[in-house]
């Protein structure tokens, strides 16, 4: 060997040449544990990657699905807005004659609150009903 002495080199020969005793028991054991855990390390490691990706998309899709909802939402809410109170209340004096013209506007405006709040409105049966929920 080269990084021994030279003094040493004829020692070393004469150990490589001899019979050499049999790991221990305990040393076999050690060594296999620390296989075992090498491999367990990995195994766990790759369903972490396993796990941390299928989160990554999940979390995209939920992403994605609450911006769809967003933009539908206020597109929504720009049909609704474009309505009128005064053109509501309008509709519902044609529609029931004995509704006085303030109680016509108070009814009108609560459904443009009930819209803005996110509230959905049950239509009427009649398409004449319904023409007043949506023009």
């Amino acid at each position: 060997m080269d990084y021994l002495p030279p003094e040493l080199d004829g020692l070393e020969r004469r150990l490589s040449r001899g019979p050499r005793p049999e790991p221990s028991a305990a040393l076999r054991l050690r060594v296999l544990r620390g296989v075992r855990s090498a491999l367990w390390r990995q195994y766990l490691a790759a369903k972490c990657r396993f796990a941390a990706a299928f989160a990554a998309i999940v979390l995209l899709a939920m992403g994605l699905s609450l911006g769809v909802r967003q933009a539908t939402a206020a597109a929504w809410q720009q049909r609704e807005s474009r309505i009128s109170i005064a053109t509501v209340a309008r509709q519902l004096q044609t529609l029931s004659p004995g509704l006085s013209r303030e109680q016509s506007l108070r009814l009108a405006a609560s459904r443009h609150i009930g819209a803005a709040a996110g509230g959905q409105l049950p239509l009427g049966d009649t398409p004449a009903e319904r023409e007043v929920y949506d023009p």
